[in-house]
This record gives C-alpha cells, structure tokens and sequence, in this order.
C-alpha cells in the first residue's frame, strides 16, 4: 500500500525512536512511503536548523502525499494544529486515517476534540511499544483495497425493513449507512476478527 506516515516534529529527539519505528515497520512490510520526510527532518535538526525554508512547498508536498495515499498513520503523541489539520485533510479525501498516542490514557482522552469526529475511517488507539506493530498491522490489512466495492443483495424481513425507514427519516442517514455503521460496531468488536488480522 502507499502510506502517508507522518508526526510532530516538537519533542522530536524524545520520540525519534519511536517515530523511526514505525517508519521502518512500513518500509519492512513492503509499504511506500508517499512522503518520507524524517531522516531528512533529523538530519536539520541535528545540525540545529530548525529554521523551516519554505512552509508553502512543505504544505503543497504534504497535501499531494496524503492524495496519493491508500491510507494514512499520524503518530499524535505531541499533537499540535499540523497534525491535527493532516487528520481533517486525509479525512476529507476519504482515506483511512490511523491516529496513535503513545503510553497511559489521557485522564481528559474521551474530552478530546477528535472523538467528536464521526467518520468510519478514522481509528485512534492508545499504544505500548509492544502492542505498535500489531495495531498498525491490523489497521493496515483491515484498509486494503479500500476504494474496491461489492455490491450484496440483502434480504430483510419486514421489522428490519421498518427500522430502516424510520430511521432514514428520523436520523436522516441513508439505510446503507445505517447498516454499514451497524457491521463496523461489530467489526470492531469481534475479536477473532481482530485476532485473524494479526495473523
């Protein structure tokens, strides 16, 4: 797949093991890179410049990598506004968006501004350093071949059928929505699917 993999460059020598991580777990597990900015970026700040050229040129590159991506991981231990617009724009162009936050839940975690986001291609998870790879595994194999369709002919007896109705008009979603929604809750939930996306 093509990833869009980026961080928060604050607090960048305290994380840089964990950053290159899950840099290097990509490129391991044969992903691209459609933006692969870090060693540079380490480089700059070794040699103390963290003086930024040319945010117009670093913006444009970004927006081009998140739109040629199949799908997008944000490290947001140490989240800041670009981090936090990177997630609005993958979102907008409809690409699966994992977020990560490394170590103990946030005490004001569920206060956070991105769990008000209703989208059912952003994932946010809490992690420990051994449990990284697994979760970047399993969000990765859930998302690929993303943009493939299949069309099913489902078959409802009447009380489902009703639900539906009332509630397109009641919450104003579309039935496929509503079901969709439905599957994902227990998508998420099941954990032999989970386990079976580990393998």
């Amino acid at each position: 797949m093509k990833i869009y993999y980026t961080c928060s460059t604050a607090e960048f020598k305290k994380y840089r093991n964990t950053y290159f991580g899950i840099r290097k777990f990509l490129i391991d597990q044969n992903h691209v890179l459609t933006r692969d900015w870090l060693p540079h970026t380490e480089k700059l700040i070794d040699e103390g410049n963290t003086e930024i050229r040319d945010i117009k040129e670093i913006y444009k590159a970004c927006v081009e990598a998140i739109r040629d991506s199949d799908a997008v991981v944000i490290e947001d231990t140490v989240s800041n506004f670009s981090t936090g617009h990177q997630i609005t724009l993958a979102l907008e162009m409809r690409k699966p968006t994992l977020v990560l936050w490394k170590g103990k839940k946030h005490r004001q975690f569920n206060q956070m501004f991105i769990h008000g986001i209703d989208s059912d291609l952003l994932e946010v998870k809490e992690y420990a350093d051994k449990d990284l790879e697994k979760i970047i595994r399993v969000f990765l194999k859930k998302y690929e071949n993303v943009d493939e369709k299949n069309r099913f002919h489902l078959v409802l007896s009447n009380p489902e059928r009703m639900y539906l109705d009332f509630a397109q008009f009641r919450y104003g979603k579309s039935r496929t929505n509503i079901i969709r929604n439905a599957l994902r809750k227990i998508i998420d939930s099941d954990k032999d699917y989970q386990k079976y996306l580990e393998k």
